[in-house]
C-alpha cells in the first residue's frame, strides 16, 4: 500500500512538472475507473487479462521459475483460440462445446509454448528468462506472418487482421463489454491457490521455491515439478489471450498483447505472489488501465504517464520489501589510530 501511494504521490509531482493539476487528473482517474456502473464494468474487464496471468506467473515463482515470456505465451494462445473458433463456427457445433473447446486450445498451446524453457531449464539448466524472452518475439513475428498469410481476412487490405470470430464469451453485466471470462479468472486464482497451500503439489512447488537443496533432498521430482510450474503459467497465459479473443477483440490483430505480459509480472509481485493477493493488485492495474484514458482526456497526458505511474509502483514495491526485509543502521565510522 506504500508502494502505490508513493507511487502515486510522485505521480502527482509529475503531473504539477507538466503544468497539470494533480487534483483534476485524480478525479477524472477516479470517475473513469469507478465513476459508474460502465467504468466499473471496464475496469473489470481490463483487469481479467491481468489476473490470469499474474496468477500464472505467481505458480512459477512459487517454484523458484522465473517466466518472463507471459505475453509470449498470451499471443499463441490468442493466435491458437482464434485458429479453432474460426474452424469450429463454421461446423455443425454446440456452441458451448466449440466455445470451451476453443479456450482449451489456447490454454493447451500457451503451456506448450512455455514448456520449452520449462523442460530447458529443468533438463539442462538454461536460463530460462534468456529463453522466455527470445520465445516472446519468436510468438510475435509468427502472430505478423499468420495475419498476412493463413489467417489474414480477406476483406482486410491495409491492416492484418484475422476474420471475425462469431464465438463469444457471453456478457455479465448488461449494457457493458464485461464478460464471463471475469469468473473464469477470479475462479482460476481460486483453484490456483487452493492447489498451492492446500495440496501436496502446492506444498512440493513452495518448497522447491523456498530452497531446491531441501526438495532434492526430501526426494521431490524436482525437475518434473520445475517443467509443470512453467506449464501451468504458460497455460494461464495462453487462456488469457483466448478470453481477450473471444471476449473483448472477436478477431487477432498485432497489437493485441500490447505489454500485458510485462504489466502482468509486476502484478504478481505486488500481490506477493499469492493468488488472493493478486485479485487485489490485478484489479489495481485494471484501474490504472482504464482510469488513465480519463486522465488523459481530462489532462492532455499521453498514454506514457500510465506506465511511468506502473514503473513508479514498482520501483517503490521494490524499495519497501528492501525495508520489510532488512534494518538500516546508521553506524558511527571508527578513524584508524
Amino acid at each position: 500500500m506504500l508502494a502505490v501511494g508513493f507511487a502515486f504521490i510522485t505521480g502527482s509531482l509529475l503531473m504539477i512538472w507538466a503544468n497539470v493539476d494533480p487534483l483534476t487528473g485524480y478525479i477524472a482517474f477516479l470517475s473513469g475507473s469507478l465513476g459508474g456502473y460502465a467504468q466499473i464494468a471496464d475496469t473489470l474487464l481490463r483487469t481479467t487479462p491481468f489476473l490470469l496471468m499474474a496468477v500464472g506467473i505467481a505458480f512459477s515463482n512459487r517454484a523458484g521459475v522465473l517466466n518472463v515470456g507471459a505475453e509470449g505465451q498470451y499471443i499463441m494462445g490468442a493466435i491458437a483460440t482464434t485458429a479453432v473458433a474460426l474452424y469450429l463456427q463454421n461446423a455443425n457445433i454446440d456452441y458451448a462445446l466449440a466455445l470451451t473447446i476453443s479456450l482449451i486450445a489456447g490454454a493447451f498451446v500457451g503451456a506448450l509454448w512455455a514448456s520449452v524453457a520449462g523442460i530447458m531449464r529443468a533438463y539442462f539448466e538454461v536460463n530460462e528468462i534468456v529463453v522466455t524472452v527470445i520465445m516472446n518475439w519468436l510468438a510475435f513475428k509468427i502472430m505478423q506472418w499468420l495475419l498476412r498469410g493463413p489467417l489474414k481476412s480477406p476483406l482486410s487490405q491495409m491492416w492484418p487482421m484475422s476474420p471475425p470470430i462469431d464465438i463469444k464469451l457471453p456478457v455479465i453485466m448488461p449494457g457493458t463489454r464485461l464478460h464471463g471470462g471475469f469468473v473464469l479468472a477470479i475462479g482460476v486464482a481460486l483453484l490456483t491457490y487452493y492447489v498451492l497451500f492446500k495440496t501436496k503439489l502446492g506444498y512440493m512447488v513452495r518448497v522447491l521455491g523456498a530452497n531446491p537443496h531441501a526438495a532434492r533432498y526430501a526426494g521431490f521430482p524436482v525437475k518434473r515439478l520445475i517443467a509443470f510450474s512453467m506449464a501451468y503459467s504458460g497455460a494461464l497465459a495462453g487462456l488469457a489471450g483466448g478470453v481477450e479473443v473471444l471476449g473483448v477483440f472477436h478477431f487477432l490483430y498485432e497489437g493485441i498483447a500490447v505489454g500485458l505480459g510485462y504489466t502482468s509480472i509486476i502484478a504478481s509481485l505486488l500481490g506477493r505472489n499469492h493468488p488472493l493477493g493478486i485479485i487485489g493488485s490485478s484489479l489495481l492495474f485494471g484501474m490504472i488501465y482504464n482510469g488513465s484514458v480519463y486522465l488523459q482526456s481530462a489532462t492532455g497526458l499521453t498514454y506514457t504517464f500510465s506506465k511511468a505511474v506502473e514503473g513508479l509502483i514498482y520501483m517503490f514495491f521494490v524499495l519497501f520489501s528492501v525495508l520489510m526485509f532488512y534494518e538500516i543502521r546508521l553506524v558511527a565510522r571508527r578513524e584508524k589510530k
